[in-house]
């Protein structure tokens, strides 16, 4: 495994073949387990929304990022020829909580100033329209909803529109190993969010290129009934630690796993 000063100054890439070849053996070898762990994730996640107002702030910034963590704790076993043995496993991104759940929160106020920074632009329509939805008496004018919608419809918002998307994806992007980085080096929040900062913008072409063929594939297997989403999910995460995997050297034979400092978790 690649120190964290060899990564800062030694720049290294991926292969997105090999992304999906280790991607698809690693879930292979291991099936049944991630299929019945996406089933009780979801399962998870679709009663804590259940809960009015916090449920889905908990599934957001708690529960989704510390099941991504598990599954980068198991994949990276998995990776090291580590048996999936203990089902349990899924559990284990818990341990990494603090660290996980504070760079969510540090990615959704990020992504949060850039959305404001749009509507900014736009706040008194945005105003005219909260007032209208609000006033049972204006809510059926459809004159007055016309007019303060109108200036939504330029080509400058689209611009702008688009710009936040990029904006947002960018974010993403550049921070796409965060919990790769608290799981496998240990790092706290903010120093996992720059190491994945500067290797990611050293392979922004590779990662989007990545990312659009696991999007299709995604895509096309919802399709069916969304029974192919039980293997196209687990080949994501998979596909995309490979990535890291071949970035930082994490899953070599002298990266032997730390059972001991897993321990203090």
């Amino acid at each position: 495994m690649k120190s964290l000063e060899t990564l800062q100054n030694e720049p290294a890439t991926f292969s997105i073949g090999k992304a999906f070849s280790d991607g698809w053996e690693w879930v292979s070898k291991n099936m049944g387990f991630y299929i019945l762990g996406g089933i009780v994730v979801v399962a998870i996640g679709f009663v804590a929304g259940l809960v009015p107002f916090i449920g889905g702030l908990v599934n957001s910034l708690i529960l989704s990022p510390c099941f991504a963590a598990s599954a980068i704790y198991i994949t990276w076993r998995i990776s090291k020829n580590i048996p999936w043995t203990d089902f349990g496993d899924i559990f284990k991104g818990f341990n990494y909580g603090v660290p996980v759940v504070i760079s969510s929160v540090i990615q959704g106020l990020a992504t949060g100033v850039v959305i404001l920074a749009f509507f900014f632009r736009y706040l008194p329509q945005v105003e005219d329209i909260y007032h209208i939805i609000t006033d049972p008496t204006k809510i059926y004018d459809t004159q007055a909803l016309q007019a303060v919608v109108s200036p939504f419809r330029n080509t400058e918002t689209l611009v702008l529109f688009l710009g936040m998307v990029a904006a947002i994806l960018v974010l993403s992007l550049l921070w796409t190993f965060k919990y790769h980085f608290i799981v496998v080096y240990n790092l706290e929040a903010w120093p996992a969010m720059e190491m994945s900062r500067k290797i990611t913008s050293r392979n922004i072409l590779p990662l989007i290129g990545l990312f659009v063929l696991l999007g299709l594939l995604v895509a096309v297997s919802a399709l069916l009934c969304g029974i192919g989403l039980l293997f196209t999910l687990p080949l994501s995460i998979t596909a995309v630690y490979s990535a890291f995997a071949q970035i930082t050297g994490c899953d070599e034979e002298e990266a032997q796993f730390d059972f001991e400092q897993e321990q203090q978790h």
